[in-house]
């Protein structure tokens, strides 16, 4: 199966998306990912993938943790897909969370992670977190998912 056919199937898999942030070399990063799961509930344990290929491991890989921000604004989205690296905290409003790495103030809720492990499998590295902080900030929230190439939002 070619790349181009798994690329038309995937698109049509709607998936969650958060905005995972971290603190590397004194420079605030962060990207919007659609590979966000739990692995784990005893210990609690998360994950994503990021790209070895344009580098977006590096950061996670060398920093002792992350934060996953759950959004519901498209705007953040895009700031965090689409914009360059430093300019998207430039773009939002955030603060810092117990290990000093950002929260994005319009989170509807976050995790915060310590690194726990890294695993290179393909092109990506799986960078797997253990929870030690967890906090819903809102009630009132429309999940977005991506789906289709566009966000699309969840509603009751």
């Amino acid at each position: 199966m070619s790349d181009s056919n798994i690329k038309s199937i995937m698109r049509f898999f709607p998936l969650g998306i958060v905005v995972i942030t971290t603190k590397w070399s004194d420079n605030l990063v962060g990207m919007t990912v659609n590979t966000f799961n739990s692995l784990s509930l005893n210990p609690p344990l998360v994950m994503f993938s990021a790209d070895k290929t344009k580098g977006n491991d590096i950061p996670f890989r060398e920093s002792s943790g992350f934060v996953v921000n759950f959004i519901d604004n498209k705007q953040i989205f895009d700031t965090f897909a689409f914009r360059p690296v430093k300019e998207r905290f430039k773009e939002v409003k955030f603060f810092e969370g117990i290990n000093g790495y950002p929260i994005l103030s319009e989170s509807y809720a976050y995790i915060e992670a310590k690194k726990y492990g890294v695993y290179d499998i393909g092109d990506h590295a799986i960078i797997v977190g253990e929870v030690i902080n967890a906090k819903i900030v809102r009630d009132n929230f429309e999940p977005l998912v991506y789906y289709n190439r566009d966000y699309w939002k969840l509603r009751k």
